[in-house]
């Protein structure tokens, strides 16, 4: 088995195909029991009840420096302070700090707005500032929400995606860390609407695990390391969603 294994491994690496289907597998417990469960096509293995029949994807070999979003959201403005210092992390890392948005931009689609509970302060990033972070060859941290992903890809920006899975379900560990993201029930209610957002983006993610860290430093080490790994892999797209 394991010499079959390599010689489909062999094969499977010289014919890199265009276009992908990637396939979830049948439950073994449904099989042989006429059940007529449906099986579902997906990036992804959870919340199946959200996800469309099938997701055809095809590999981009991104050459710039591919701008960072998080998830949850309610950690990127932490997350960004911490990742810039010490001074030599500017050396890899950029951000683009949010700037007001007049109403007549709110339809421009080179404009990315942040989530905002006062409309009346309307703020969001600009296309031209993350494509001067991304020509002075750096990533480019952006406090943008899932909301923006495919936006971006529709202007050929391909972003790293990077959700960090809470320790537990009441998310203790990460508002100890991020004392300004706001009450229990906030991060709570934000995480799980984020998870469902997650399934539906037209790219791949990257999760961090919550045994992947234990405390700040080792978390910021963690998405670094995510990043750079992120950055030389292949970044699988749903081109026929950007049509």
């Amino acid at each position: 088995m394991a010499l079959g294994q390599k010689d489909f491994k062999r094969k499977f690496l010289r014919k890199v195909p265009g276009r992908v289907r990637l396939v979830k597998a049948v439950d073994p417990g449904c099989r042989g029991n006429g059940s007529t469960q449906q099986v579902l096509y997906t990036l992804s293995k959870r919340h199946e009840e959200h996800l469309i029949p099938y997701s055809l994807v095809q590999p981009v070999q991104v050459q710039t420096k591919r701008p960072v979003i998080f998830s949850p959201s309610l950690l990127s403005r932490g997350l960004i302070e911490r990742l810039l210092q010490p001074a030599e992390s500017g050396l890899k890392f950029n951000t683009c700090p949010p700037e007001p948005i007049q109403a007549s931009e709110k339809r421009d689609k080179r404009v990315f707005l942040l989530d905002s509970s006062i409309p009346e302060q309307e703020l969001g990033i600009r296309l031209q500032s993350i494509q001067d972070v991304i020509s002075q060859d750096k990533h480019c941290l952006l406090e943008l929400g899932l909301q923006s992903v495919e936006g971006l890809l529709r202007q050929g920006i391909y972003p790293i995606v990077i959700h960090i899975r809470p320790k537990n379900k009441k998310h203790k560990k990460l508002r100890k860390l991020f004392p300004r993201c706001g009450e229990d029930y906030v991060m709570e209610e934000a995480c799980q609407a984020e998870e469902l957002q997650l399934e539906t983006l037209p790219l791949l993610y990257f999760s961090l695990e919550p045994s992947a860290w234990s405390c700040t430093d080792e978390l910021l080490a963690a998405i670094r390391n995510a990043i750079h790994s992120q950055q030389r892999a292949v970044a699988w797209i749903e081109l026929d969603r950007l049509q």
